[in-house]
């Protein structure tokens, strides 16, 4: 039987030379660590709040301590990922071929993070202390918008809960398409220190969506969002959206307009970085289940 294999692995596997073989098994074990690590610390600042009792002015502050966590580990993701571009002339220089090698688990670092804020955005941290979150003002932050429509919040709620675990499925697809379809060795930026080896992609996606992979992980976030509905899940949301934009408009794409000049100017002007418009929906779930 034919063993299946992810498309652009092997590519990227050459340029981690020293990960070869059995050492391979140091990758999942880093990404693990990292994401547990993140989601400890993040789910540390959410739970602060109940841990030191305060009163007064004083509690007005502790209570922005989830909102805290998460745009530090934002913060972190964004620093992480950044040195993928900050030092690649100068480890091409100093190392050549191996350039990739020394510094791809810092973008996987700051990646898994970002994977970690979006799932702390579906956990209900509330929920291990009710006695202090359901304290006025504290309980403002925790309500679902939804239960203020008391006539309907009962149907507001299912109806929650279906969307966004629609955008959740959506998201988790539209990772899953976007790999099968670019390879492992685009999705992991391995062209950015070998630009000379890549090949140009034209596919339908690029005309409604500028960037499919991280609209997968907008979309996750945005189901988690929903799920919850509260004005800490959609802190969370804004704060993510927020800083993958700045990465995208200041990094990633500046790199592209370097490369391409106006051309790609002028393509950002007419195509969504990560949410499509509904007059495209149609082409974009012709992706999603792979009959584009």
């Amino acid at each position: 039987m034919k063993r299946l294999k992810l498309k652009g692995i092997d590519k990227f596997l050459e340029k981690i030379p020293t990960f070869s073989g059995k050492k391979i098994i140091i990758l999942p074990i880093y990404c693990i660590l990292v994401f547990i690590l993140s989601l400890i610390i993040q789910i540390y600042f959410d739970i602060f709040p109940t841990i030191i009792p305060v009163e007064g002015v004083l509690g007005y502050f502790i209570i922005a301590f989830p909102v805290l966590g998460v745009t530090l580990m934002g913060s972190i993701a964004i620093f992480l990922v950044y040195q993928m571009w900050y030092h690649r002339d100068r480890l091409k220089a100093k190392y050549g071929q191996l350039s990739y090698q020394k510094i791809f688990l810092a973008g996987f670092g700051g990646v898994v993070i970002i994977f970690s804020i979006v799932i702390n955005n579906l956990i209900p941290f509330y929920q291990w202390d009710l006695n202090f979150w359901s304290q006025f003002p504290f309980s403002i932050f925790i309500t679902p918008l939804t239960s203020y429509l008391t006539p309907i919040s009962l149907l507001l709620g299912y109806i929650r809960f279906f969307l966004g675990g629609f955008f959740c499925i959506l998201g988790v697809i539209m990772m899953f398409r976007s790999i099968e379809t670019f390879g492992i060795d685009y999705m992991t930026v391995t062209y950015l220190y070998f630009p000379e080896e890549s090949e140009l992609q034209d596919h339908k996606i690029y005309s409604v969506l500028r960037h499919p992979t991280y609209s997968g992980i907008i979309l996750l976030c945005l189901g988690g969002m929903i799920i919850q509905l509260t004005l800490y899940s959609i802190t969370f949301f804004v704060i993510l959206y927020i800083g993958m934009y700045i990465h995208i408009h200041f990094v990633e794409e500046k790199e592209l307009i370097n490369r391409f000049g106006d051309s790609y100017k002028e393509y950002r002007k007419k195509v969504p970085a990560f949410l499509v418009h509904m007059k495209d929906w149609g082409l974009f779930l012709k992706f999603i289940v792979g009959r584009e």
